[in-house]
């Protein structure tokens, strides 16, 4: 820890020392095209314009004019100027070498009416402001270190992350209470559900996004879904510009990490991208048990209770992916018009089931990815900007899940034969699991400050496949859901000050699957077509030009997943196709106040509320006897959640901040199924659910350090999360407690200069080598290390 000191006294030293002092003053006057007149409280920002770093932002005076005192040298700046009522202006600028005048001339355009502009805001933070309670982080600083997005992500208020151990592990998202699949992922707008888990938050690379979107709560009809906890967005950078980006990471447990990105841009609007990227790991991390199976020579095997450190010996990971689009922009007929395609392929060992209890040394899976893609846009002129937007894609992948192996295997490695194969369940099963998800979006601006959009979301799902154990061919019962979520909504903008949307939501689902109709073991072919209604509606007001509040309610219904119905394919996780849907009724309140806004400081501060009544809610379990798990309804449960978030920004070159979250989440059911005897878990916490946890975040941007031009990043970040129960806990059993956690990263880069854009990157995550355990006590890696190489180029 005193090294880690000395390292950022001497790095702060360096900085005094180092850097040009002198800097670059840009002032500027934004005045209206016709009439000559200064346009005051006219939103002006500033990034660089190669890698769309934020700068900073301010508004005009009474005068119309700005001023900006940039700390370094920025070969070219991209301006942008915004104003309720007229069109945005973006310009490109080579700033001279002290002291730049601009004039900006702004034409009137009605359309931009429904558009809340906010003055010094980046177009991501604009999404704030909106009437939904929403959370975001831009990725431009993150893009040196080797993170995922499902790291990104656990570090926003109000969100956590669940994983089930290092690369390749499975992830799901924790969101005010509600995780796993209550919480819909969307990538541009479209439902990540039939993406293969090549593909999944914990092996994106960062680089993919440019900003990623958390809606707590009433999720916009824009993401179509049927989303009961909120919703994750990942926003990909749609500028048109030719760049390469190149990176290569290496790290402890045998861990690398390869990202390609090249995209490119004709002057006749060909568009071409390719993003490629490769994960591989032994996932070898050292692990903490209390017991563990001994086996005797005479075949005899008998349980030890004993604290021991032993090495994870099956967990090797491996996945690669290619992402291909061809297309055309920026034509009459189409903004954007692309065909894509994703091919993938994963390897990945099983090292245990659900929980650490059941141990394997043989078992495996396969998947792989073969998905084509299409996207549409288009803004025509008519009815005040019409848009249309179409998203789809198909997957026609395909899995392998084998366990062949006739023994056992225990913690320490050792293996002892059996008399039948399989460590589970015999199996050499190879299967389709056939997802389809297509999106279609329109909107119209019926006159100034009204907007009404349309949305409908389609979403399939079929698996058929064959175990070759089987001695002959067995009748393959179905397994085909769909869904479709419509959603109508009117927006009124009053003036940018106040505004209101109103929505209703259509939820259609079809259920072909083998069950018996009255939950009893009569199992039959059976198929079902139900339908519900839903709705609500988001009110935000913006008392003075710092304070923002919001208010919304939504009456909410969540289809069961393919996945909770038909279960995972290698037999670990087992589905429940009599599942029913669960309904909420949820209520958000929330603040944002912007108690400093200066043009060298911010400080901003975020509280939410929420109030959630579910009925039928579906519960992620595990079985004690084989550590499988299932997905079951838990009839009604109630949740009362806060998350309050604060951050404090220094210009370009210093950020501090940190959230907290309490989640009050209970089981309201309270009489044991067909008695009238009360439940012994009746007001009790749902378990397997972190009800208390936050993160701190502090980063610190010194340039021309030993060379002029360069940047040096350091980006500290701790994560707290107390104790919680992983199964119902009402004797508190501590055998049935994840402890409480802490953990501390540390992130550093250097980038050689805008001229070779070069960039090294060094990180140490869990510097302290806590123990650090999630869904159902299973344990994350310990302290590990990473280097990283980029390179950047782009016109």
């Amino acid at each position: 820890m005193n090294q880690v000191k000395m390292v950022l006294i001497f790095a702060i030293l360096l900085f005094l020392s180092c850097v040009n002092v002198s800097a670059q003053v840009i002032k500027g006057r934004v005045t209206d095209s016709t009439t000559n007149e200064a346009l005051s409280y006219a939103a002006v920002e500033i990034r660089s314009f190669e890698d769309d770093v934020y700068i900073g932002g301010s508004s005009t005076n009474e005068k119309g004019e700005f001023e900006f005192h940039l700390k370094g040298r920025y070969p070219k700046i991209r301006i942008t100027v915004s104003f309720l009522g007229y069109k945005t202006i973006q310009k490109v600028y080579a700033p001279a070498t002290e002291y730049s005048y601009l004039k900006f001339e702004m034409q009137e355009d009605s359309q931009t009416l429904n558009e809340v502009v906010v003055k010094g805001l980046s177009p991501a933070e604009k999404v704030q402001r909106l009437a939904y309670n929403v959370s975001l982080v831009e990725t431009a600083k993150l893009k040196s270190t080797t993170m995922d997005l499902s790291n990104v992500i656990d570090k926003i208020s109000g969100v956590k992350i669940r994983s089930t151990g290092g690369v390749g592990s499975e992830a799901n998202v924790t969101l005010n209470g509600f995780s796993g699949r209550h919480v819909k992922i969307f990538i541009d707008g479209v439902p990540m559900d039939g993406m293969s888990s090549a593909f999944g938050l914990n092996n994106i690379p960062v680089g993919l996004a440019k900003r990623v979107e958390v809606y707590k709560g009433v999720v916009p009809i824009e993401l179509g879904g049927d989303a009961l906890g909120g919703a994750i967005n990942i926003v990909t950078d749609n500028s048109r510009c030719t760049r390469v980006n190149a990176s290569y990471s290496f790290g402890s447990f045998n861990t690398h990490k390869t990202n390609v990105y090249a995209e490119h841009t004709t002057k006749k609007g060909f568009y071409v991208s390719l993003n490629a990227y490769q994960n591989y790991s032994d996932n070898d991390y050292k692990v903490n048990i209390d017991s563990y199976t001994k086996f005797n020579e005479d075949g005899s095997n008998q349980e030890v209770k004993e604290n021991l450190t032993v090495r994870r010996f099956h967990a090797k990971y491996h996945n690669e992916v290619a992402i291909l689009k061809i297309g055309i922009v920026d034509k009459t007929f189409a903004d954007r018009l692309l065909l894509g395609f994703m091919g993938g392929y994963e390897y990945k060992q099983t090292q245990n089931a659900s929980t650490m209890d059941w141990v394997y040394g043989a078992r495996y899976t396969t998947a792989n990815t073969l998905m084509p893609q299409l996207t549409y846009e288009k803004r025509f002129k008519v009815l005040k900007g019409l848009h249309v937007s179409l998203n789809g894609n198909y997957n026609f992948g395909k899995s392998y899940s084998a366990d062949t192996a006739s023994c056992n295997y225990n913690w320490l490695g050792q293996s002892q034969p059996k008399g039948v194969p399989g460590e589970l369940s015999y199996m050499k099963y190879r299967y389709r699991d056939h997802n389809g998800a297509a999106n279609f979006r329109m909107a119209l601006f019926p006159a100034d400050g009204q907007s009404v959009s349309l949305s409908s979301t389609l979403t399939t799902f079929s698996r058929s496949g064959k175990d070759e154990t089987a001695y002959k061919p067995t009748y393959e019962h179905p397994s085909q859901s769909m869904k479709i979520v419509t959603g109508l909504s009117y927006k009124y903008d009053y003036k940018g000050k106040w505004n209101t949307s109103a929505f209703v939501k259509h939820y259609m689902n079809h259920l072909e699957a083998y069950l018996d109709p009255e939950g009893g073991i009569n199992y039959q072919d059976f198929s079902n077509t139900t339908s519900y209604w839903g709705g609500g509606w988001a009110s935000t007001y913006f008392w003075g030009r710092h304070t923002q509040l919001r208010l919304s309610y939504e009456y909410a219904l969540r289809l069961p997943t393919s996945r909770e119905l038909f279960g995972s394919g290698d037999d670990i996780e087992r589905g429940n196709s009599n599942l029913k849907p669960e309904s909420s009724n949820n209520v958000n309140i929330s603040v944002t106040a912007n108690a400093v806004d200066l043009t060298d400081h911010r400080l901003t501060i975020d509280a939410a509320f929420q109030y959630r009544e579910i009925k039928d809610y579906i519960r992620r379990t595990t079985n004690n006897d084989s550590g499988r798990a299932s997905s079951q309804n838990d009839g009604r449960v109630r949740n009362l959640g806060t998350d309050l978030s604060i951050r404090y920004t220094f210009k370009d070159a210093f950020f501090v901040g940190g959230n907290f979250s309490y989640i009050d989440m209970r089981s309201l059911t309270r009489y044991v199924t067909g008695t009238q005897q009360e439940s012994k878990n009746y007001k009790e916490r749902v378990p397997a659910i972190p009800y208390m946890y936050g993160n701190g975040e502090a980063g610190l941007t010194l340039r021309d350090v030993f060379v002029k031009g360069t940047v040096l990043d350091i980006h500290y970040m701790m994560n707290y999360v107390q104790k919680f129960s992983y199964e119902w806990n009402v004797y508190q059993n501590a055998e049935l407690d994840i402890p409480t956690q802490f953990s501390h990263d540390l992130f550093v880069s250097y980038n050689f200069g805008k001229k070779s854009e070069f960039t090294v990157s060094a990180e140490c995550t869990n510097i302290f080598n806590a123990r650090l355990y999630d869904n159902f006590k299973m344990q994350k890696p310990g302290r590990a290390f990473a280097i990283k190489f980029g390179y950047s180029f782009m016109k």
